[in-house]
C-alpha cells in the first residue's frame, strides 16, 4: 500500500495468470462516498477515461487505516463508512451506518482486465494466439476491426442483504431489474430502436451505467463510469453467513444474522475503458440521490414554461399549418406553451435551414405565437448532409471536422438527407464551432424565442452496424468509437446547450430535448423515452421508464403522450393525458404516417376531458417549479419511487403502477381499457392521504379498491402537506407569473402541515446572478398557518398575493379566521364543509413575498 495522500490509497493488483500488473486507487470521498480506480500499470496504449461527466474533482476526506491480519486492511471514513480491503484474492466490502454490510466487490472474483497487446510477441514474426474475435469481429454484413485487440473489463458487484436494485437506464422493463438468469443481460449501448419491445433488456437510446438497490435499513448506489458497450447480469442469491470472514460477520448492525441473507448478485462487462466506479453509500434515498448529484450534476431549473405542455408531430406542414394548430388551441380554450417542428421544416434535412416554400417568414411565425405567451421548438441532428452547396457541411469539410472511418478518411453513412457525415464533438474546437452555428447570425430565422431538439443522436446510421457507427470508427485523440460510443450524443446536446447560453450572452436559461444521453446529461438537456407506440401496453410502460431516469439523475423526463406510432383510440389518448399530466415533461408527439391528434380531434367529450387534465398540469405548475428547484440545489428528483418517500414500507419496493411527485402527491395512473376499479396500496404507516377532487381522506398501509371513471385518474395529497396552485386559467405560463396562489393545506394526525412555494422571472438566470427569487415555507400547527422566508437574501418583485386557502381535515367550524401581515390584521370570509371536513378562506389577501400569521380560532 503506498499512501499518496490522505484520502486516497494506491495497491498494485497482479494476475497470477499472466504476470500482468494493475493499479487500485482507493479515495474516500465526502457525502459517504467511496471511489475505486483500476487501471493497467504499464500500458501499452493509454487506455480511455471518460471525459466531460464529473462536476468537479470530488473532494477527498481523510481515512484511518489499520491490518486486520496480513491479508485484510480496514479503512474508517466519513462518520459512518469503512471499508475492508482483502489482498489474496482481491475483493473491496463496503459498510455504512458504522456497520451494516451493503457492498461486496469480487466476492465471486469475477474480476477479469484485458489487457492491450501487440498483434505479434515481442521478437515482431511469432503471432500471438488468436481466439476467435480477439483481433476481427463480424456482424451480418460489418467487420469490426481490432487494431489493438481484446480491452474488456468485469467485475462482480453485490449488494448484501437487498433484494431489489433499480437504474441502468434505458431499457423498457420493470424498475425494480429483474434476473437475468434466463434472459440476455441488461445491455447498455446507445441505439436507434424503431418501436422497441417492452419487458426486455435490450439497449436503446440513451445510458447510465448507474445502480441502486434498496431495502428497510438503506439505500446504497453503485456508479461505474464507462462509456464503452456494457453488459450487466442480475441474479437473485442467497449468501450462506458461514462462508464469510469473521471480522465481517460482526458488520450487520441490529440486523439478526440467519444463516442465509438475500444477495442481489450484479456482473458488470464493458467492452474498453478503465475500472472507475463511485460507491455512494447512503444511508437514505435522499442522501444516494444527492451523492450521485454531486459527481454528476443536478437538473438545472428549466424555464417554467418549458415544465408546462407542449405540442408537437413529425410534422407541421407549413406556416398556416402552425397558425391553425395555435388558433386550434385558442379556440378550445386549451392552454399550450410550445409547437414544435420536425424534420420536415428544414430544406431537404439541411440543419440550420428552413424550407422556405413552407416556412418562407420564420421570424415572423415565431413571433406571432411568441404573442401568445408562447415558444417554439425545431429540430437539429447531428448528421450533416453531404452536399458542397450546404453551408454547414462545406464549412466543417474544408476544416476537417468529421469523424474519421479507421483508414483517416471522413466517415460517411446514410441517414434522413442520404449520404452524411458526423461532426467529432470530442475535439473542442469542432464542438465550440457547432456551438456558434445556434447563433443569430448562423442560423438565420430564428429568434430569442426558438429552442432546440437534437434526435437521431446515438448517433443513428441506417446502413450501420446495429443502425449506428461502426466501433473503429476514429473520433479526436486517436479514441476508437467503441470506447466513447455511449456520449457522442451526450456532446452534441451539451454543444447545443452552450450555443443557446451564447445566443443570449448567459442571461436566457436554454431547453434541449435529447433522445440520446449519459450520466451527466441531466444538465444539460431533457429526455424522452422515444419510438414508443399507441397502445395500452407502452402506456404502463411509461413509469417504470421514467422512474428508472428520474433516480439515475434525469430529472426532466417524459413519453411521447399518446404513443409515437400507430394511432391511440379516444380512450387511451385521454388516459395518456391524464397519467403525462402528472410527469415530469409533457409533451404530445406522433409519426408523420399517423392521423392528426391535436387535443380536439377525438370528439367533444374527449376534448374536454384532455382540456381537463391539461389545466390540471397548469394549476399545479407552482408546485412543480418548486420541485425543479429543489431538484437543482438537492439533486431529488421531482418524480419518485414511493421507497424514496416512504424507505421503510416494504410494500412499496417493487411498485411502478404508481409513483410521487414530491413528497406530497401520489399519482396512480389509469394503463388498462374499459375499468371501473382499481386496486391502490396507500402507503406510509400513520399517513392520510386525501383524494384532490373528492377531499375523501384514506389511511395509509391500506390496500383499497377505489371506483374510477374517464374524468381523472386517483392522485391523492399527503397528509401532513401544502401545495401551492394558481386556479387561473391561461393560455400559457408564462402569461400567469403574477397570478395569485391557493394553498391546499391537507392535514396529518396531528393537525399539522408543511410546504415550500419557490418563484423567479421563470426564464431567466437572474435567480443566481441576482439573486432574484422568492423562496417561502409554509408551516400550519396549533391552529395557526404562517409563512416565513426560507432565504432572506432572496427578492423579487411580484403582485402575487394569496387567494385563497383550503385547509381539509379540519375538525370543525371555525368560531373565527384572522390573517396578520405586518401591522395589518384582516378577518377574511370563509366556510366549512362538514361532511368534508374542509374549510375555505377566501381572499386573505398577503403578498406571495411578505411575512404572515393566518390563526383560526
Amino acid at each position: 500500500m503506498k499512501t499518496v495522500t490522505n484520502g486516497h490509497l494506491q495497491f498494485v493488483i497482479t494476475n497470477t495468470q499472466n504476470n500482468v500488473k494493475f493499479q487500485l486507487d482507493l479515495f474516500t470521498l465526502e457525502e459517504n462516498s467511496l471511489r475505486m480506480k483500476i487501471n493497467e500499470l504499464e500500458p501499452i496504449r493509454k487506455r480511455y477515461e471518460v471525459q466531460n461527466v464529473i462536476v468537479n474533482e470530488p473532494k477527498l476526506v481523510s481515512v484511518t487505516t489499520s491490518k486486520l491480519d496480513v491479508n485484510q486492511l480496514e479503512g474508517h471514513f466519513g462518520k459512518t463508512c469503512r471499508f475492508i480491503l482483502v489482498s489474496n484474492p482481491f475483493r473491496l466490502d463496503l459498510f455504512t451506518n458504522e456497520n451494516v454490510f451493503v457492498v461486496s466487490v469480487n466476492s465471486k472474483q469475477l474480476f477479469n482486465f484485458e489487457h492491450y497487446r501487440k498483434k505479434q510477441s515481442s521478437d515482431g514474426e511469432t503471432p500471438l494466439h488468436d481466439e476467435d474475435g480477439m483481433w476481427e469481429e463480424t456482424y451480418k454484413t460489418h467487420t469490426d476491426s481490432k487494431p489493438h485487440g481484446p480491452s474488456s473489463i468485469g467485475i462482480d458487484i453485490n449488494f448484501v442483504n437487498f433484494e431489489n436494485v433499480y437504474g441502468i437506464p434505458e431499457h423498457a422493463d420493470s424498475f425494480s431489474l429483474k434476473s437475468t438468469h434466463d434472459t440476455d443481460p441488461y445491455r447498455l449501448f446507445n441505439v436507434d430502436v424503431f418501436e422497441y419491445d417492452i419487458q426486455n433488456p435490450m439497449a436503446l437510446y440513451g445510458s447510465i451505467p448507474y445502480m441502486l438497490a434498496h431495502n428497510e435499513q438503506t439505500s446504497v448506489g453503485f456508479f461505474w463510469l464507462n462509456a464503452a458497450e456494457g453488459w450487466i447480469d442480475i441474479t437473485n442469491n442467497k449468501l450462506s453467513t458461514k462462508n464469510l470472514f469473521s471480522t465481517i460477520k460482526n458488520f450487520f448492525g441490529t440486523t439478526k444474522v440467519e444463516n442465509e441473507l438475500p444477495e442481489i448478485t450484479t456482473h458488470w462487462m464493458f467492452e474498453s475503458g478503465i475500472f472507475d466506479g463511485f460507491f455512494f453509500l447512503g444511508p437514505t434515498p435522499r442522501d444516494v440521490f444527492r451523492q450521485y448529484g454531486l459527481i454528476t450534476g443536478t437538473t438545472p431549473l428549466p424555464p417554467l414554461w418549458a415544465i408546462a405542455y407542449h405540442q408537437c408531430r413529425w410534422n407541421y406542414n407549413d406556416e398556416d399549418d402552425i397558425k391553425n394548430v395555435n388558433a386550434g388551441f385558442e379556440h378550445h380554450m386549451i392552454p399550450m406553451d410550445v409547437l414544435w417542428l420536425d424534420i420536415e421544416h428544414t430544406n431537404g434535412k439541411r440543419y440550420f435551414t428552413w424550407d422556405t416554400g413552407k416556412f418562407p417568414n420564420p421570424e415572423k411565425m415565431q413571433q406571432d405565437i411568441a404573442l401568445y405567451g408562447r415558444k417554439m421548438v425545431t429540430i437539429s441532428d447531428p448528421h450533416i448532409k453531404k452536399d458542397d452547396n450546404y453551408h454547414i457541411y462545406a464549412d466543417a469539410k474544408l476544416k476537417q471536422y468529421f469523424v474519421k472511418s479507421k483508414d483517416g478518411s471522413d466517415y460517411e453513412g446514410w441517414c434522413w438527407p442520404g449520404s452524411s457525415m458526423w461532426l467529432d464533438y470530442f475535439n473542442p474546437e469542432i464542438f465550440d464551432w457547432y456551438a456558434s452555428r445556434y447563433s443569430y447570425q448562423h442560423y438565420k430565422g430564428s429568434t430569442s424565442t426558438l429552442f432546440l431538439w437534437n434526435d437521431m443522436n446515438e448517433p443513428s446510421v441506417f446502413n450501420g452496424p446495429e443502425v449506428t457507427f461502426p466501433k473503429d470508427v476514429v473520433h479526436y485523440g486517436d479514441l476508437e468509437n467503441r470506447d466513447v460510443h455511449n456520449i457522442y450524443g451526450m456532446l452534441q446536446h451539451m454543444a447545443t446547450f452552450k450555443g443557446l447560453l451564447d445566443r443570449s450572452e448567459g442571461r436566457e436559461r436554454p431547453f434541449i430535448l435529447t433522445r440520446s444521453f449519459f450520466a451527466g446529461s441531466q444538465r444539460t438537456a431533457a429526455v424522452w423515452t422515444g419510438d414508443n407506440a399507441a397502445q395500452w401496453s407502452h402506456l404502463k410502460m411509461v413509469v417504470p421508464m421514467l422512474l428508472s431516469l428520474s433516480v439515475t439523475g434525469i430529472g426532466l423526463v417524459g413519453a411521447d403522450v399518446g404513443g409515437f406510432f400507430k394511432n391511440p383510440d379516444p380512450k387511451l389518448i385521454v388516459r395518456w393525458y391524464q397519467a403525462a399530466s402528472f410527469q415530469p415533461f409533457f409533451r404530445e408527439h406522433a409519426h408523420i404516417d399517423t392521423a392528426r391528434r391535436e387535443p380536439w380531434l377525438f370528439g367533444d367529450d374527449n376534448t374536454r376531458l384532455i382540456r381537463q387534465a391539461i389545466e390540471t398540469r397548469y394549476t399545479y405548475l407552482p408546485y412543480w417549479y418548486t420541485l425543479f428547484y429543489k431538484q437543482e440545489k438537492q439533486a431529488l428528483p421531482p418524480m419518485l419511487p414511493l421507497w424514496a418517500v416512504f424507505p421503510h414500507d416494504t410494500q412499496t419496493f417493487k411498485k411502478d403502477d404508481s409513483f410521487m411527485i414530491g413528497n406530497s402527491l401520489l399519482v396512480y395512473p389509469i394503463t388498462d381499457a374499459d375499468v371501473t376499479e382499481v386496486s391502490i396500496y396507500f402507503p406510509g404507516n400513520n399517513t392520510i392521504w386525501y383524494d384532490i377532487r373528492t377531499f375523501i381522506p384514506y389511511n395509509g398501509s391500506e390496500t383499497l379498491l377505489i371506483t374510477v371513471d374517464m374524468e381523472s385518474i386517483p392522485v391523492y395529497q399527503r397528509g401532513g402537506s401544502i401545495i401551492p396552485q394558481r386556479l387561473r386559467k391561461r393560455r400559457s405560463s408564462m402569461l400567469a407569473i403574477n397570478d395569485p396562489i391557493t394553498l391546499i393545506v391537507t392535514l396529518d394526525k396531528n393537525n399539522e402541515a408543511r410546504g415550500e412555494l419557490y418563484m423567479d422571472d421563470g426564464h431567466t438566470y437572474d435567480y443566481k446572478k441576482k439573486r432574484q427569487f422568492i423562496y417561502r415555507r409554509f408551516l400550519f400547527k396549533n391552529n395557526e398557518l404562517t409563512s416565513s422566508s426560507l432565504n432572506p437574501n432572496g427578492k423579487f418583485d411580484t403582485t402575487a398575493w394569496i387567494e385563497r386557502i383550503v385547509i381539509m381535515g379540519y375538525p370543525r367550524n371555525p368560531n373565527k379566521v384572522s390573517i396578520n401581515s405586518g401591522e395589518q390584521t384582516a378577518i377574511p370570509l370563509h366556510s366549512y364543509h362538514d361532511k368534508q371536513k374542509v374549510v375555505i378562506i377566501r381572499r386573505p389577501g398577503p403578498s406571495i413575498s411578505t411575512d404572515w400569521t393566518l390563526t383560526i380560532s
